[in-house]
């Protein structure tokens, strides 16, 4: 395995006080979810940047990022979309909640692992929108719609590495 995915989310509370992400790099990684959702957001196998990044902060800075984050964001990808008003929202709490869940396990997972318990997460959260769209339209958007929770999890250990603020990179090496 590449030492890519051997590196652990380091996401203890002594880690979290030593080096907290400021709110601004926060808002930017945010940002650039948003902008990468909008770049790919054609693209049927292209993951939920919005989603990792919902993940990622939700792990690594609880007290700052959780179910109001994560009902805005929903909010912010139904009305760029013109989706459902609600129906982002209804996945994104419920990522969150199911990663408040894992919160306990995932850190002792390298990133390989971590990917393994994320996927099903991102796969519930994709389940939501699609029963929300089968309701609301009747149209089956087919197996490979779910290639976008699989493309997710490929990118964990990546997007974990990007999101990472720098003053936790140079501390750890």
């Amino acid at each position: 395995m590449s030492g890519l995915f051997k590196k652990r989310l380091d996401d203890s509370a002594e880690s979290r006080m030593e080096h907290p992400a400021s709110k601004s790099w926060i808002f930017f990684t945010f940002l650039l979810a948003f902008v990468l959702c909008i770049v790919f957001g054609e693209i049927f196998w292209a993951p939920d940047f919005v989603a990792l990044t919902l993940i990622f902060w939700t792990l690594r800075e609880p007290d700052r990022v959780g179910f109001l984050t994560a009902f805005i964001c929903g909010i912010l990808m139904d009305a760029l979309f013109g989706t459902v008003l609600g129906q982002q929202s209804l996945a994104y709490v419920t990522l969150c909640y199911l990663t408040f869940a894992l919160s306990r396990r995932l850190p002792s997972f390298d990133l390989f692992g971590q990917s393994l318990h994320i996927l099903p997460v991102l796969l519930i959260s994709q389940l939501f929108v699609m029963l929300v769209r089968l309701w609301f339209d009747g149209l089956w958007p087919g197996w490979e719609w779910f290639l976008a929770s699989v493309t997710g999890a490929l990118l964990w250990g990546i997007w974990t590495k990007l999101l990472t603020p720098r003053a936790l990179r140079s501390a750890s090496l």
